[in-house]
């Protein structure tokens, strides 16, 4: 019985001992498909590299992602490395709060802005504790899906609107300019309006009511994440309308339930993997760790997704360890 006791002490010290070695600060919730997703493969990566890893949760919630920041910022015990997401342009002040603070920084996801990051670098705090962003090329992957959208619809006059996520979040920025780049350089094409749903299936529902009954002739719909593409497709079966046959659907995003609509047809294009970007973001740091060096590999994160290719089945399966492997599979070329 003592010893039982003992073993039990030994083991509650060296979880109390557990010292944090990345603290993610994650502008989602933990239920939501694509922040759940992103804790979830850091999760494994972190199981992989043997590193502690603490996830601080905002709900959308930018001004509490900062209050985040600064909290942690006075912790006695400081986490070495801190990932950011600069949500609604709020990188910088959340960077504020680990100013000459022993802490290296990494963006993921959502990075500041070139002229911002080179001007903190002049900086020699920042020259030395600011890491290399981990980000997915959101031009790239909004230009595919919006040519994949309108591919095969042949014939002129094509009616497309947008439903895109906020004005100021770089990965709508970006997914956004490189889906319109797209459209637009197709003469056949007319792009009739961009509405913004911030995200959130019921206001592209909402949003979606309004322009089915404003563009009767409407041929497809392009959505920034899949959430409000689901906002969408509710808005068209009330209208009598079939997901993916009159109105073709494309949008971003790796949930189970948008896995499901991608292989039975009622979403006609995807794109997704930026998930990954937080286990490729501990991948270079536990090399930065190691050797007290910055990787300077690429890993390639987005791509557009087909049924039963290797990783729409582990994505349909939530195989972590293996998405995790292709993450990790080197790609020089652009993402």
């Amino acid at each position: 019985m003592r010893l039982m006791f003992f073993l039990g002490m030994l083991l509650l010290s060296s979880l109390t001992q557990a010292k944090t070695d990345v603290l993610f600060l994650n502008p989602g919730s933990s239920d939501e498909s694509f922040w759940g997703d992103v804790d979830s493969l850091l999760v494994a990566a972190a199981i992989r590299f043997d590193m502690e890893v603490e996830t601080l949760h905002s709900n959308r919630n930018h001004f509490d992602m900062i209050r985040q920041a600064n909290e942690v910022a006075q912790r006695p015990d400081l986490p070495p490395y801190v990932f950011l997401v600069n949500e609604k342009q709020s990188g910088l002040r959340m960077l504020d709060a680990f100013y000459h603070k022993p802490v290296y920084v990494q963006f993921v996801l959502n990075d500041i802005s070139p002229a911002e990051r080179q001007t903190l670098l002049q900086d020699p705090h920042w020259h030395q504790y600011l890491l290399p962003p981990v980000v997915p090329d959101n031009r790239t992957i909004g230009f595919e899906t919006a040519g994949a959208l309108v591919q095969g619809l042949g014939g002129k006059d094509i009616q497309v609107v947008l439903v895109s996520g906020d004005k100021s979040t770089p990965a709508s920025v970006e997914r956004t300019e490189g889906a319109l780049a797209a459209l637009q350089s197709m003469a056949e094409v007319s792009t009739e309006q961009t509405v913004y749903g911030q995200w959130q299936e019921n206001k592209a529902y909402q949003q979606a009511q309004v322009l089915l009954q404003r563009y009767p002739g409407l041929d497809a719909i392009w959505t920034a994440n899949d959430h409000m593409a689901f906002g969408v497709i509710r808005a068209m079966k009330e209208k009598r309308l079939a997901p993916g046959k009159k109105i073709r659907i494309a949008t971003i995003n790796t949930s189970a339930e948008v896995l499901a609509l991608r292989r039975e047809g009622a979403i006609n294009v995807l794109g997704g993997g930026h998930f990954l970007a937080g286990g490729v973001a501990l991948s270079n740091v536990k090399q930065h760790m190691d050797t007290g060096s910055y990787p300077t590999i690429h890993y390639s994160l987005f791509r557009l997704l087909e049924p039963d290719t290797e990783f729409f089945i582990a994505l349909e399966r939530r195989d972590w360890e293996l998405l995790l492997d292709i993450a990790l599979t080197r790609n020089d070329a652009p993402d």
